[in-house]
């Protein structure tokens, strides 16, 4: 089963408030890593988010500091990537493997074991994402998991999802060498805010599961859902 592609605006509303009330454990997962329209992607910057007590708790944990210095490394490796046949073909085989269950049967976390590289189907290693000409980063509808899984662990640190969540217009690097800011404070706490949101088991990296509701801006408030 695939991410469904949102068609109209209003078909999008019905779609979120039919999810909002359900548990994560009983979310059909589509596959993350079609490809949809720009204009449609979700953008879990433009919400408030509203933790529990525990979620809160790790949030205020968070390391600020730490996460910039990281998503600052990924961004430079993302500045020199380049976008080949054979790149694109390793990682689609890369996504592939990584849905896979390894007793060989359904994965169940996943719901697919094929990665999409295209709005319209199924797409050939050939075809190239969308990158932005200033930052040679993918616009955010063009982001697979393993472009965001930048250490191959199978689940994404803030830093990785920040990628995701905060993808164009950085701040530049400051000239002389120093340190690059990338991000901004603001940016990214409030990525770390949709991040611990969707952090449903508690432990402080999202699986697959939970950056699919992530990336469909599933609504778990609870005085939301129940208004």
């Amino acid at each position: 089963m695939r991410f469904a592609k949102l068609i109209l605006a209003s078909s999008a509303a019905i779609a979120l408030t039919a999810c909002g009330s359900e548990d994560v454990e009983n979310t059909p997962v589509d596959d993350i890593d079609e490809i949809v329209d720009n204009d449609t992607e979700y953008d879990p910057m433009t919400r408030d988010y509203t933790l529990s007590e525990e979620a809160q708790a790790r949030r205020d944990q968070f390391d600020e500091e730490a996460t910039a210095e990281e998503y600052g490394q990924y961004r430079d490796e993302i500045m020199a990537e380049q976008d080949t046949a054979e790149s694109m073909a390793s990682e689609r085989e890369d996504n592939a493997s990584a849905m896979a269950p390894s007793d060989g049967g359904s994965d169940s976390a996943s719901g697919s074991s094929t990665d999409t590289m295209a709005s319209s189907g199924e797409a050939s290693s050939n075809d190239m994402p969308e990158r932005d000409s200033e930052t040679n980063m993918r616009t955010r509808a063009s982001m697979t998991w393993s472009y965001l899984d930048r250490d191959d662990s199978n689940r994404l640190s803030v830093a990785e999802y920040a990628i995701w969540a905060i993808p164009l217009d950085p701040t530049e690097p400051e000239p002389n060498d120093a340190k690059p800011p990338y991000v901004e404070t603001e940016e990214i706490n409030k990525a770390a805010d949709s991040f611990f949101y969707y952090d449903i088991d508690g432990d402080s990296y999202l699986d697959r599961r939970e950056f699919t509701a992530a990336r469909r801006g599933e609504n778990f408030d609870p005085q939301e859902t129940t208004g």
